[in-house]
Order: structure tokens, then C-alpha cells, then sequence
């Protein structure tokens, strides 16, 4: 739809007006430079469409020392190489805002400015521009941070055009170089103030260096200032770049709601359709910062491609910004999960760690790539967004060809009888039905997630892909369960200190290179529990003590072709291809309970006395010991982002241990709710397991009635999560999947709930019968998952360890996630919308 420019203009009017007196305003922030910026709606209006130059707002701007608001609003009117007018006005600007710095860093200005000056007199030219460079890199070499005023001079002064009709005056004037340093060595005595008329030394056309007593500086200087509007408003009035543009049109009040009543006399008062239509002209006139504001501001439409693409961008300031306009921080836990996404995209962004995804990964998505989108998926399941995410479907240009078709109606009407107001076109409604989603960002791939309230239930094993690993010996219950870092094998370690180690292999004796992504039994190659020819077994000494315990001490970590092990005795070293075993070491008292590797080739041991030792296992020595705990060490994660170290105690305590001084930085309160110290260890409130999510900025904190994430390295409590009264169970394991985005949670009474990590809503529940319909049950009356792990790079499998010393393979069916189902593409017949990639 066409306007001609003044209609057009007139309909900014209208919209400056309406907006005003809806008082579409922001408080006071602060920009870059920590100077006060008032953001009004209005002005970025005025800014974006350069229809009115509020001289107003520009002069309070000046007076108030916001130079740098003074220039971009300047900047969005006109430009130096506009014309002569304009040219003069950035150069007063210019000059003022140097002449304010030069006198905050005199001392500085004249160090640099003594060593070039060393000529009886100078002539300023355009060789002025080049003598500020100069300056700046004289300054340089006696001064760090650089300096305001010499930036001043190759930055702004430097950008001013000479026009071929310009008289050699209006640029500069003659000056003594003498004079120049008289005045400096007066500034480096801090001597420097405004003073009257005759102190003034002038340095340039409309720029001029003041000096007098302290006391009258500052009033001074607002005079100063506002001789400088005074004279910039008589530029801007001569300036054709301004014309028409300095006085705002005189209209009624509420003169754009007056005519969309008489347009639109059924739209009864709805002030969020004007808003509506409003959006969408400044969408299709490319306003951007105006309609982005506006859209804070009325809350009227969360245009979630805009908060995708400020997070692409690296933006995560406005991000927050936006998204803190619409909800907070405790609103509910959608919200709270989109914040704490965006800070953990701002991690990312901070530091040099990177998360690397395995080799063989099926997924090309990068970690922040994730995190965009996990933010996306929870803005569309936020109740505070969900209504707000529906842009209403109407026709392009709504506003302009109500707005032509009022001023096709009024042009004849005024003609003839210019008080008459019959026969008005009227249109029925400013906006249409909502559109089913405007909002077009999208998770990756054709998926759409089931709705969250109506769980997916899987209570047989035709509604999921099961296979249970072949196993010819009990063992006892699986204390700990992985897969190899490339998904090529699973390892498990039953409580009896047996090892088990499966492959898919053509043959029982070799390792496979892969690990088939859709699981069936009938396919080749099948799984297969490894067996060396030698016939050796991994297992490990098990300790007297513990052997009729039920706190398991069972641990492992692989370490390249070798595991270290330990079943509550010494540690063992085996060999994974041949089963050998080629070392141990370690004592029977104190016991090892836990232990993991970290970089710098450091194996970190937590003890059964509350003790943690570090290894150097290529000095073959103890490098530290840490203490903080009174009872054993119940689990230990360490965070690459953070260089920490995290251990957990059977005394409720969970400490956070620098890996570069090895002090303790932080430890919970031992009387905090989640973590009372308990001397029988069989507390529903100790730490069974702790992990760091695959950003390693969140801790995950596994205990026996409760979930916790944690920040770290703080260890703020960020979420909670109890089983719901009806599961009458307790919580036996739970891990994140390999990119985070999925919580895969083990429960006594036989079933897995797999949820969404982010909200701690439930996905998909699976029962036990689902994967043990075929499993023979004479083992354990009570079968139950004790264990949980991940493949390493399809976010969707996992295996695991029962109470009946049993492994399964868990995926969905169709390759999709859990809880997802296929959604065929749409097909292309060359008939889209137009928009149709539009939020508006």
C-alpha cells in the first residue's frame, strides 16, 4: 500500500502522538560509556523514521553533557557531508565535547601536545586532522587507557568534509603556538575553569578553551552549553536537512483513536489491535529499534525470532533485556530456565573452554546452537509467553490502507460539505483471528513436542525399541554402568566386583568401531559380551567390611585402553582388550570410594574417612590432600569451564575445590534442608551422585528423595525436583543426557521418567514391565533401574542397570526423540503466504 509522503508523515504524526499519551516510555539506563541515555519511545520513532527533530530532547541532551545522545540522534537526521549546515553543526558538537575533555585530561593533552608543538606558530588547516593523529600517538607512549580528547580528534574532528565554497574561516583561525602552550601549562596546573567573554581564548570556529576561578566552573559551563544550543538551533533552522522537521504539527488529543473509532466503530475500545497494527507498519517500514521497543513496552506480542537473533548475534544483554520485560526470573520455571539459558550462553561466550561433540555424532548442532533453541522451546511451553507468541493474521499494510482508504472517503467530503461525517467507510475489525503461530523459529528437524499435559506413557515393549544385552551371570545388582567416550562399548560393574564389557562385534573377541543407532535384535551385527581368548575375567577384591553393605563403594574410570576399579579394596588397573590386570595400589584402610581423572594427568581419590587425595600419576606421587568432610566421599565431578573440583560427602556436605591452588572455595551449610548430616547413612537426604551438565556450568545433585541443580561455583540452588506423592519411591539414579537437554531419572518402584532438564517437566514415563517382560525374574523378587547412562552422542539411548544384574538398551521407536512423534514436511506447491516467514 502507497502513501504519498505527506500522508505518511502526517500517519507518523499520529503515532508519536498516540504514543505519548500512552506514556510509552523507559527509565533512565546507562549506555556504554556509562553516560545517562533516556531511551523514549518516542525518539526512536523520531530516530527511525526522520519525520520530527525534537529539538527539545537534542538541546537537553547538550545541556545535560550526553554527548554521545546528542550525536546519534543528530546522526539519524543528517551527516557532516550533508551539507555546509550540517557539516557546522557536528563540528560545534564536536568542538564542545573536546573542549570538555581537554579539560579533564589537560595534564595528559599537554604532555603530548609539548612534544609536537616546537615550532614558533601554526597555521590550522585540514593538516589539523593529521596533527591529532600524531597527538594520539604521542600520547600513547606515556599513557595507558588512552585518551577522550585525542580520540575526539581522530575520530569525530577528522571525519569533518571541507566544501569547495567554504570560506578558509569558517574552518579555522590563525593561532600562536605560544598561546597554545601558555594555555596548556595554565590547564597543568588544574588551574582550567570557564570564565567570562573576555577569558575566553579561541581556538577554532565555535570552539574556545575558558579559564577562571573553580567555584564558577560548573555554572558556567551550562551556560556555555546552552549558547551552544542556542546557536546549533539557528544552524538547524537554516539547514534545508531540517526542513519542516522542528515543529511538531498541532492535533487533537487522542487524534489516532479518535479515527479508528469512527473507522472502526466495533473495535470497542481495544487500545492492543491499534498497538497491533501499529507493530506491524513499523515492521514493514523497518523500524526495528522502534518496534522492538514498542513491543516491550505494550507486552502486547513476544516476537521470539527477534530474541533468537539477538542470541545469535552474540547480544545476550538485549536478549535479557527483552525477555525481562515480559517475565522474570521467579515467575515460574519456564522462565526461569530461559534465563538460566542465557547465562549459560554468556558463559560460552566468556570463556575459551569449548564443548566438543563426540566423533560420530549424529547431531551437527553446535552447544549454543542448543541453547538458542532450548530457549525457543521454552518460551512456547511459558503460560506467561504462550498467548503472547499468536500474532493476529491479518493483511499486509493494515494501518496504511485503513489510513488511504479515510483519506481517499475525505478529500471529495471536504469538497462539497467538509462538516459532514456520513457514509465514513467503516471496516468491521482492525485485526483478524490469531494465526496459529506467527512465531516461526523451530527446533531442528520436522518434530513437534507432545503436549506436556498428557505424559506419554510406555508400558510394553512394542512401544519402544528395548534390547537386552546377553548376559550369561548374575553378579549381583549393576553398582555402576558407561559407555566408552565413542559409544563403541558398554562397560558395567556389579556389586560383586565383576566387570562386563559388551560390543557389537562380528566376533566375540574383537571391539566394533561403532554402535548401531535404531536398536533390533534381529539385526547384524548383534551385541556381544566381550570375552577375551585368554579367558581372563575382570574382577575386582572386595572388601569384608561391605561385602552385606548396602552403600556401595563400586567405582571405575577409564582411562584409554585401561580401567581403574575398585569394589571397596584396592584400586586395580585392568587392561580392557585383554582383561589383564597390570597394577594395583591403594590400602584396605582408608578405602577408596570414589575417583575420577582430570587434566594435567591427576587422578583425584575421595577415601572412606572424608579425605581426598590427588595423584600425579606421571610423578608417581601424591601432589594434594584435601579435607573438608567428616565421612566418606560419596561422589566427585569436575567442571572444565570452572576449574573446580566438586565432592560430595555422606556427611550432607558438597565442597568446591579450586584445581589450580587446591583451596577450598565454598562449601553448603551443614544445616541446610537438602543436606543434614546423617551418622547412619541411609538419610533420604544423601548425596548418592553429582555431575556437571555437558556445559559443565550447572550441577546436577542426585539424592534418594530429591533432584537439585545447582550453580556453580557458587552452588545456588537453581531448581528442585521431588517425585510426585503417587510414585510412592524413592530416587535410585538419574544423569542428564550428552547435550543436556533431557534428564533421564531411575525410580525404585521399577519405572524412568525422562524429562525435560531445563523445567523439570515429564516427557515420557516408562514402566518396568516394558523391559523385562522377557527377563527371567528369579534373581530379585524386586526388579528395579539402579543405574542410568548415556550414549555419547544420540541424546536418546540409554542403557541400563538393573537390581537384577541385567543391562537394557532403551531408544524410541521412529529415531525420534522421546515423547516426539514424526511430523511429515510440508509440501512446497508454490502457494505460501506471503509472510510466511514473518512474525508480522
Amino acid at each position: 500500500m502507497i502513501l504519498d509522503e505527506t500522508n505518511r508523515n502526517n500517519l507518523i504524526f499520529l503515532i508519536l502522538q498516540f504514543l505519548h499519551e500512552e506514556g510509552y516510555e523507559e527509565s533512565v539506563h546507562l549506555d556504554s560509556d556509562n553516560n545517562a541515555k533516556f531511551l523514549f519511545l518516542c525518539i526512536l520513532l523520531e530516530q527511525d523514521s526522520g519525520v520530527f527533530f525534537n529539538y527539545s530532547y537534542f538541546s537537553d541532551a547538550i545541556i545535560n553533557g550526553n554527548w554521545k545522545v546528542a550525536e546519534d540522534y543528530l546522526s539519524a537526521f543528517t551527516s557532516p557531508e550533508e551539507n555546509t549546515y550540517s557539516r557546522k553543526m557536528f563540528f560545534h558538537l564536536y568542538t564542545w565535547k573536546f573542549s570538555e575533555a581537554y579539560d579533564r585530561q589537560a595534564k595528559a593533552i599537554y604532555n603530548s601536545f609539548y612534544e609536537i608543538l616546537d615550532v614558533t606558530s601554526l597555521r590550522i588547516s585540514v593538516d589539523w586532522w593529521f596533527l591529532s593523529l600524531r597527538a594520539q600517538k604521542q600520547k600513547a607512549k606515556h599513557l595507558s587507557g588512552g585518551s577522550e580528547s585525542v580520540d575526539i580528534f581522530s575520530k569525530d574532528l577528522r571525519r569533518i568534509p571541507i566544501f569547495k565554497d567554504d570560506g578558509f574561516d569558517d574552518l579555522v583561525e590563525v593561532i600562536s603556538v605560544e598561546d597554545i602552550r601558555q594555555e596548556l601549562r595554565y590547564i597543568s596546573c588544574l588551574q582550567i575553569t570557564v570564565c567570562s567573554e573576555a577569558d575566553r581564548i579561541q581556538l577554532f570556529s565555535g570552539g574556545f578553551v575558558c579559564r577562571t576561578s573553580e567555584q564558577t566552573c560548573c555554572a558556567n559551563k551550562a551556560l556555555v552549553r546552552a549558547r551552544l544550543c542556542a546557536d546549533l538551533r539557528e544552524l538547524a533552522e537554516s539547514n534545508p536537512s531540517f526542513l519542516g522537521k522542528l515543529v511538531f504539527p498541532k492535533l487533537n488529543e487522542y487524534a489516532l483513536l479518535s479515527l479508528i473509532f469512527l473507522i472502526c466503530p466495533n473495535c470497542n475500545g481495544k487500545k492492543e489491535d491499534l498497538i497491533c497494527i501499529i507493530l506491524q507498519f513499523l515492521h514493514d517500514a523497518k523500524y526495528k529499534n522502534t518496534l522492538h521497543k514498542l513491543e516491550q513496552q505494550s507486552k502486547v506480542f513476544f516476537n521470539l525470532n527477534y530474541l533468537v537473533e539477538v542470541m545469535t548475534l552474540g547480544q545476550l544483554g538485549k536478549a535479557e533485556e527483552y525477555l525481562a520485560a515480559f517475565t522474570d526470573l521467579h515467575k515460574n520455571k519456564y522462565s526461569k530456565a530461559m534465563f538460566l539459558e542465557i547465562q549459560k550462553l554468556k558463559r560460552l561466550e566468556s570463556t575459551e573452554w569449548e564443548v566438543t561433540t563426540p566423533s560420530g555424532s549424529l547431531d551437527n548442532m553446535s552447544p549454543k546452537k542448543k541453547l538458542r533453541t532450548s530457549v525457543a522451546i521454552l518460551a512456547k511451553k511459558n503460560p506467561v509467553l504462550k498467548d503472547k507468541l499468536n500474532f493476529p493474521n491479518m493483511e499486509k499494510s493494515r494501518l496504511l490502507t485503513l489510513m488511504k482508504q479515510t483519506m481517499d472517503w475525505w478529500k471529495p467530503q471536504t469538497c462539497n460539505n467538509p462538516d459532514s461525517l456520513e457514509d465514513i467507510p467503516v471496516v468491521p475489525y482492525l485485526c483478524g483471528a490469531p494465526s496459529s503461530l506467527e512465531n516461526e523459529f523451530s527446533e531442528t528437524g520436522q518434530r513437534t513436542k507432545v503436549d506436556n499435559c498428557k505424559i506419554k506413557e510406555i508400558n510394553d515393549p512394542s512401544e519402544c525399541n528395548a534390547l537386552v544385552l546377553p548376559d550369561y551371570c548374575s553378579g549381583g545388582k549393576i553398582a555402576r554402568l558407561t559407555y566408552s567416550f565413542s559409544g563403541d562399548y558398554i562397560l558395567a560393574l556389579a556389586e560383586d566386583g565383576t566387570h562386563k564389557l559388551w560390543t557389537w562385534s562380528s566376533s566375540q573377541y574383537e571391539f566394533c568401531k561403532y554402535t548401531p543407532r535404531i536398536l533390533k535384535e534381529n539385526i547384524f551385527p548383534k551385541p556381544r559380551l566381550h570375552q577375551p581368548q585368554s579367558g581372563k575375567t575382570m574382577k575386582n577384591e572386595i572388601s569384608t567390611s561391605l561385602q552385606n553393605s548396602e552403600n556401595s563403594v563400586s567405582c571405575f574410570a577409564i582411562k584409554g585402553s585401561y580401567i581403574f576399579s575398585t569394589s571397596g579394596g584396592k584400586i586395580a588397573v585392568f587392561d580392557l582388550k585383554s582383561f589383564e590386570k597390570v597394577a594395583a595400589f591403594g590400602s584396605h584402610t582408608p578405602t577408596a570410594t570414589y575417583f575420577i581423572f582430570i587434566p594435567g594427568d591427576l587422578l583425584v581419590v575421595g577415601l572412606d574417612d572424608g579425605s581426598i587425595f590427588v595423584h600425579c600419576l606421571s610423578a608417581r606421587k601424591i601432589k594434594e590432600k584435601l579435607e573438608g568432610h567428616d565421612q566418606r566421599i560419596t561422589c566427585l565431578a569436575f567442571s572444565r569451564c570452572f576449574k573446580v573440583l566438586v565432592s560430595s560427602g555422606a556427611d550432607g556436605k558438597l565442597c568446591v575445590w579450586s584445581t589450580k591452588s587446591w583451596e577450598k572455595l565454598t562449601s553448603n551449610d551443614d544445616s541446610m534442608d537438602n543436606f543434614f548430616t546423617r551418622h547412619n547413612h541411609e538419610s533420604s537426604s544423601l548425596v548418592t551422585h553429582i555431575e556437571f551438565d555437558p556445559y559443565q556450568i550447572e550441577l546436577l545433585v542426585v539424592q534418594e528423595r530429591s533432584i537439585t541443580v545447582h550453580k556453580a561455583p557458587t552452588l545456588d540452588c537453581l531448581f528442585q525436583w521431588v517425585p510426585d506423592e503417587s510414585d510412592h519411591t524413592s530416587i535410585t539414579s538419574a544423569t542428564y543426557s550428552y547435550d543436556g537437554e533431557i534428564m533421564y531419572v531411575g525410580l525404585r518402584n521399577g519405572s524412568i521418567k525422562i524429562m525435560d532438564s531445563k523445567a523439570f517437566g515429564t516427557i515420557c514415563r516408562i514402566s518396568l514391565t516394558a523391559f523385562t517382560q522377557h527377563i527371567p525374574s528369579s534373581f530379585r523378587l524386586e526388579v528395579y533401574p539402579t543405574v542410568v547412562a548415556t550414549h555419547p552422542s544420540h541424546p536418546s539411548q540409554i542403557s541400563v542397570g538393573l537390581s537384577n544384574g541385567k543391562v537394557i538398551v532403551l531408544q524410541p521407536l521412529g529415531g525420534v526423540g522421546w515423547g516426539e512423534v514424526t511430523v511429515p514436511p510440508p509440501e512446497d506447491n508454490g502457494a505460501s503466504s506471503d509472510g510466511s516467514n514473518e512474525s508480522y
